[in-house]
């Protein structure tokens, strides 16, 4: 079984295993004269300590086709210098002023889509009908993508994603891209106020088609996807929890770190992509040689506790520290707007729907494979 697989929320037990073991653990040993060993970060220090180092490297530096190469504009496989010159021109659509300027198109979104949901009447599917809309609507209006071209991209993005046909998913993802280039083309001419266009107009030629390209495509994929995802299982844990959210509606000044609680519980991405060391270092107390690899498990330091009852779900816990978003250089750019998403949707769908409930109680909720993905949750109020 994968490690980065869930029972309903909770690690497998086979990583629940290694949990058990201690803070870093061994996966495999290359059978290459270098013999270098992969290792497993569980443990909430070692991660931060990881990922906040400059002896490891983000870079794709071994394994695949892709070995060696760096997609322009996706921060996740650059390094500092050009991992800061590039974040550093992406960061100003971000700010915490022009969120709040985004927030009552965000709140329009939102109140369409559970207008739909509450029109349509139920049992509804809360995946494609709740999760995916907001997530691409939103996304697609912060990058300055036109309402008429936004379900057309949306399809392409999923389909080159999800389709079984390798034939299909490649179309799918061409379509994308060119679609990208197009709107690079167009923004260079005419910037607006979206993403795109601040970029544009603040860096100019300092930012390469290239790079805009390729950072539009990685939000537009984290916004479409990762945010969906974790509307869907958000959902599911409002009616796993009711009278816990109902503090949302009845007492929300009772939960006032409600946000980062639901994020440290849910963690809807399991784990990050491998990090190379770049010399010799020592994490956890193990020899971690240069050429390892070491991935780290959110999943398993976000929920450290596991089984015991600290670890609950307890929407009042105060600050709860969880690494959800990574951490150091390559904390995630989204997480403002991502964030700004479940403020508004969460609470929203705990006061249009107080009596939300499981459509099939008796039927399970079949997850897909990692990133945490709910295959379908047809609910009824």
């Amino acid at each position: 079984m994968d490690l980065h697989r869930r029972d309903r929320f909770d690690p497998v037990p086979e990583l629940r295993a290694l949990m058990a073991e201690g803070p870093m653990s061994v996966l495999g040993v290359e059978d290459a004269p270098e013999g270098r060993t992969a290792w497993l970060a569980t443990g909430y220090d070692e991660i931060r300590q990881v990922l906040g180092s400059d002896r490891f490297s983000a870079k794709l530096l071994y394994g695949g086709t892709a070995a060696g190469r760096t997609w322009p504009g996706f921060l996740t496989q650059y390094d500092p210098p050009e991992h800061t010159r590039l974040r550093r021109m992406v960061t100003p659509p971000f700010t915490a002023r022009r969120m709040q300027r985004f927030r009552p198109r965000v709140e329009k979104i939102v109140a369409a889509v559970l207008d739909d949901i509450e029109d349509t009447g139920g049992p509804v599917d809360f995946v494609p009908r709740f999760g995916w809309p907001i997530a691409t609507t939103v996304t697609c209006d912060f990058l300055g993508i036109p309402r008429d071209d936004q379900v057309g991209l949306s399809r392409a993005l999923h389909a080159s994603r999800s389709e079984r046909s390798g034939k299909r998913r490649v179309a799918a993802g061409n379509k994308f891209w060119t679609y990208m280039e197009q709107m690079v083309a167009r923004t260079r001419r005419d910037p607006g106020d979206d993403m795109f266009g601040v970029v544009v107009r603040e860096f100019g030629d300092d930012i390469t088609d290239a790079e805009l390209k390729g950072v539009a495509a990685f939000v537009m994929g984290a916004g479409g996807d990762q945010v969906a995802r974790y509307l869907a299982a958000g959902a599911w844990l409002m009616v796993e929890h009711p009278d816990q959210f109902a503090l949302l509606r009845d007492d929300p000044d009772a939960a006032p770190d409600w946000l980062d609680e639901v994020t440290r519980y849910l963690t809807s991405d399991e784990k990050t992509t491998p990090r190379v060391a770049l010399e010799d270092v020592r994490i956890g107390g193990c020899p971690v040689k240069a050429g390892d690899t070491v991935t780290p498990s959110f999943l398993a330091a976000n929920r450290r506790d596991f089984p015991g009852p600290e670890d609950g779900f307890d929407i009042t816990r105060v600050k709860p520290a969880h690494v959800a978003f990574g951490h150091g250089v390559h904390h995630c750019l989204g997480r403002p707007l991502a964030e700004l998403v479940f403020r508004v949707a969460l609470p929203a769908l705990a006061h249009r729907f107080p009596g939300l409930r499981l459509a099939e109680p008796d039927r399970e909720i079949r997850l897909g494979p990692p990133p945490f993905d709910v295959e379908a949750l047809p609910l009824d109020w």
